[in-house]
């Protein structure tokens, strides 16, 4: 059980409806991959990836989060798909990349030469004074007739960052990626926490990639949620049952793979003290069939609450993207939003918010655009059926109001 790194392996559990859909839509699109933080979204991918050569794919991670420049993106793609790997895929993969070849939907279907297939002129219309475009031209005519699956992590953070120092080379990108997905094999998948269509749509940038299927990742369905929660602590020798695992996701308020696992670790913590308190431990600090309760599940909720480093990062990163008085409007929203469990309208935030910006259009305007962010980003939720928006997670809720007067 991985608790915030991303799950692997024995370690990754449910998601199977999300990963069959995926694959059926990868023979027909391109997607992207939305979702807010903390949802499981590149331990998902990590799993394509694990699953992608049985599909006769050749598939690669690619977190770009770190990336400054185009020409360190074109060289990350480049690196991560040597022409040597390739033919060492193709070799053992023949048949299977064959069958996922023929699957392909697509205008212009051209094959590896391995299978026989010829190469294929493109036109790359960069910019001539675009400094990576033979860079991008060369990777495209060596990659693009390869059954290939890239999976770009965190494209949201790199197209921020280029769109941050001027639209002209961050549009080209766009343009360049277009046109690769409209020729050849390959796939793309491309996810991050930043929302990427409302940033698209703030640079009025949306027609250069809507040709992308989206495949929005929401959170857990309960059932599975409770499963996982039950399987992960028999796992640690642990007894539970669906009343406790249904009363842990009440308390969470969202299905998040992190925040059923946290809480799920913090129960099994308190629940050893617990035997250790009360005897019941061997001396070696053993357990034989213990069992979680009620008490060591409430313990557990308010030991996280007191965990402030791993709440305190929600609150910075809205201090590195906003600047006053968005911010401070967004702190007092927030705020005002972890005092009530039931949430408020957008009419009863508006009027509460009154003090915060008097002027009545240009608060209108700045409630709207920060709950476009909020939620994006995975601090508040859609509104309900009584059109109430609430805090996603409950105990980052909590946590918010515990610390924020």
């Amino acid at each position: 059980m991985k608790v915030g790194n991303p799950a692997t392996g024995d370690d990754f559990f449910g998601r199977e409806q999300e990963l069959r859909d995926v694959w059926q839509h990868l023979e027909h699109d391109h997607l992207t991959l939305p979702g807010v933080r903390r949802l499981g979204k590149t331990s998902l991918m990590i799993r394509i990836t694990e699953q992608a050569s049985t599909k006769g794919v050749l598939a690669k991670r690619l977190d770009v989060s770190h990336i400054t420049k185009v020409e360190q993106f074109l060289d990350l793609i480049d690196q991560s798909f040597p022409a040597e790997g390739i033919t060492h895929f193709l070799s053992e993969k023949k048949q299977a990349a064959s069958n996922w070849l023929s699957r392909l939907q697509q205008v212009e279907f051209q094959l590896p030469e391995i299978f026989g297939g010829g190469g294929v002129s493109v036109a790359l219309n960069a910019r001539p004074e675009i400094p990576w475009e033979a860079q991008a031209l060369a990777l495209q005519q060596r990659l693009q007739n390869q059954p290939l699956l890239l999976l770009i992590d965190e494209f949201p953070v790199l197209l921020d960052r280029l769109l941050r120092n001027g639209n002209t080379e961050a549009e080209q990108l766009l343009i360049v990626l277009r046109q690769w997905r409209q020729q050849g094999n390959w796939r793309f998948v491309f996810t991050g926490s930043i929302g990427l269509q409302s940033l698209l749509e703030s640079y009025n940038l949306t027609v250069h990639m809507n040709d992308c299927y989206e495949f929005p990742l929401g959170p857990m369905r309960k059932k599975e949620a409770t499963a996982m929660w039950c399987y992960f602590a028999l796992k640690q020798q642990w007894t539970t049952d669906a009343e406790l695992a249904d009363t842990a996701m009440s308390n969470l308020g969202w299905c998040s793979p992190y925040y059923i696992c946290w809480l799920l670790d913090e129960t099994m913590r308190a629940a050893r003290i617990r035997y250790e308190e009360t005897g019941l431990a061997t001396a070696e600090g053993t357990i034989d069939c213990g069992e979680l309760t009620t008490t060591d599940l409430e313990t557990a909720y308010q030991s996280m609450l007191n965990q402030r480093s791993r709440f305190i990062h929600w609150k910075q990163r809205l201090s590195n993207l906003l600047v006053e008085p968005e911010l401070g409007f967004c702190l007092a929203l927030l705020t005002l939003l972890s005092r009530e469990p039931d949430g408020f309208t957008l009419q009863q935030l508006n009027q509460r918010l009154s003090a915060h910006e008097t002027n009545p259009d240009r608060r209108a305007d700045l409630l709207q655009k920060l709950l476009v962010r909020l939620n994006d980003e995975g601090y508040i939720s859609q509104p309900n059926e009584k059109g109430c928006l609430q805090f996603l997670a409950f105990p980052l809720r909590d946590w918010w109001s515990r610390n924020h007067v």
